[in-house]
């Protein structure tokens, strides 16, 4: 029988009326409440320094990869700069060795498959690591 069907009935909707409501009793907040304890405040604890810095190591691989990209492609990123000769003469002979090595490695169309698929797995994983961890909580 709903609530409903209750209140049509004119006994029961007057015994419900009349009904006294449940209250605590008059010691309930010495007795019951009194033996409760508060629970203790906890200080505020500074993360442990490694855990800090591996939450900054998906940033900085970032920022690593978006520099290479800059670097080897031919965008102008540079033009404003007023030193860009010394940058590209002096700076980017550095990398020569390591550009030639690359070139090497990514010469055989399988590495080149297995690279661009590793990468994009591990760039997708990165951000799913990221984004579930912030949004999770």
């Amino acid at each position: 029988m709903d609530t409903d069907d209750m209140l049509k009935d004119d006994f029961l909707a007057d015994l419900i009326r009349n009904m006294p409501l449940e209250s605590p009793s008059d010691e309930f907040v010495n007795k019951v409440m009194g033996g409760i304890e508060p629970f203790p405040a906890r200080a505020a604890e500074q993360p442990p320094f490694l855990l800090s810095i591996r939450s900054l190591l998906p940033y900085i691989g970032l920022g690593m990869v978006i520099v290479l990209i800059l670097i080897s492609s031919d965008i102008p990123y540079l033009n404003f700069l007023n030193g860009k000769e010394y940058f590209s003469a002096a700076f980017l002979k550095i990398f020569s060795p390591f550009w030639s090595y690359m070139k090497t490695v990514v010469s055989s169309r399988f590495i080149t498959y297995f690279l661009l698929i590793g990468v994009s797995a591990g760039f997708l994983y990165i951000i799913d690591k990221l984004f579930s961890r912030r949004f999770a909580a």
